[in-house]
């Protein structure tokens, strides 16, 4: 019984640490989430308006540090979680103050979302039927599924993986990556305009392309492909510089 008891005990304790890495906020009025990270940031979905953020349940404050407030680029921890929360007009801006320590967060499906990796730390966001952005501009790979568009993802040394689970066609998509593969997956009904360019990779695909023609000829390079499937709809551009391309059903 002392034994369950002290179990009991420990359970309760690790729970209140639990309770105590999370942030939340309203999201009433606000029309874009932008995010700005040195680490890894996972965005998912949820069913609540608001901003969830569930920090690391091993971030501790050292002896030295207590008592004193956690200050990074742009702003000071306001949170008690390490990120540095501020609403501008209709956007909220985010930042995470720690360089070594991640998180993942929560938002509506809907919510139109900017992500911004600024060291070294991976971007992966599922879910999203909104507007997305995101940014990895050091080290970094962007990951994105089951997602609509718009999207514009773009990273230096990284790759970028893109699944749509189907593809609006009213805003152009755009990715890109200078170090790095782009995989891109759509739904084999998609109709697009696509662009497809890479200078020392090579372009790969299983869907049908009808090429772009002028004056009777037809494009025969491999390093950029215009070309359009389903008959022609929204633009997408699909770049790397060294780098293979892969667009996928």
């Amino acid at each position: 019984m002392k034994h369950f008891t002290l179990f009991l005990m420990a359970c309760i304790s690790t729970s209140i640490a639990v309770a105590q890495t999370d942030y939340s906020k309203s999201l009433s009025g606000i029309e874009w989430v932008k995010i700005e990270s040195k680490s890894d940031i996972t965005l998912k979905t949820s069913n609540s308006n608001e901003l969830l953020i569930k920090g690391s349940r091993y971030s501790k404050t050292t002896e030295k540090a207590k008592g004193l407030r956690l200050v990074g680029e742009g702003g000071s921890d306001n949170t008690e979680v390490g990120f540095y929360v501020i609403q501008d007009g209709n956007s909220l801006i985010v930042k995470n103050l720690r360089k070594s320590e991640g998180a993942t967060i929560y938002l509506p499906k809907t919510q139109n979302v900017s992500v911004k990796s600024t060291w070294s730390g991976d971007i992966e966001i599922d879910g999203f039927s909104g507007e997305i952005e995101a940014d990895a501009q050091l080290n970094g790979s962007i990951e994105i599924t089951n997602v609509n568009g718009p999207v514009t993802a773009n990273a230096l040394n990284g790759e970028v993986i893109v699944k749509f689970g189907k593809v609006k066609q009213d805003s152009p998509i755009s990715i890109y990556t200078t170090n790095g593969e782009v995989d891109v997956t759509l739904p084999s009904n998609t109709p697009a305009n696509l662009t497809l360019g890479t200078t020392n990779g090579d372009i790969y695909t299983n869907f049908e392309f009808k090429r772009e023609e002028k004056d009777g000829l037809k494009s025969i390079s491999g390093r950029k492909v215009r070309a359009t499937i389903n008959n022609g709809g929204v633009n997408i551009s699909l770049k790397s510089t060294n780098g293979n391309i892969y667009l996928r059903k």
